[in-house]
């Protein structure tokens, strides 16, 4: 990962801890009134959510000569279709594939702790990770249970 500059490290920052708002967002307009595409609204910006780690694991992958990013090509592919599987268990069990969102979230997750030891990411950049992996299963879980 390339050097920021204080302003990009800052961006990166606030972007990134904003995209956990979404699922408490729609928390709060269900409590405003019944919107029958929340549901899958909210799925469905989880499972866009672990695309996009997926293609940075891609992009780690392409241009990291780490050798614990060697498996990358893989695991981004992986991860990326079963997220998008989920989307067809919604409608059998909307909070299954909610949980399961979660379970991919942590499992990419799990794949950056091990870039961090290998030293392809850097520490600011996996404590963003866990801080937002954090809040966004919290409001996919909670959403699974309330939504």
């Amino acid at each position: 990962m390339k050097d920021l500059n204080p302003f990009q490290h800052r961006q990166a920052m606030r972007l990134t801890y904003a995209g956990i708002l979404p699922p408490w967002i729609a928390l709060g307009l269900e409590q405003v009134g019944s919107f029958y595409w929340l549901n899958l609204a909210v799925l469905t910006y989880g499972v866009v959510i672990n695309s996009f780690i997926c293609g940075m694991h891609w992009s780690t992958f392409m241009y990291k000569t780490a050798p614990a990013a060697a498996h990358l090509l893989l695991t981004s592919n992986a991860g990326a279709l079963v997220a998008w599987m989920l989307v067809p268990v919604s409608i059998l069990s909307m909070p299954l594939a909610l949980v399961g969102v979660v379970v991919v979230l942590a499992l990419l997750l799990a794949i950056d702790r091990q870039l961090l030891a290998a030293g392809a990411i850097e520490p600011w950049f996996w404590t963003l990770r866990r801080n937002t992996t954090i809040g966004l299963s919290a409001g996919l879980l909670v959403w699974a249970v309330v939504g």
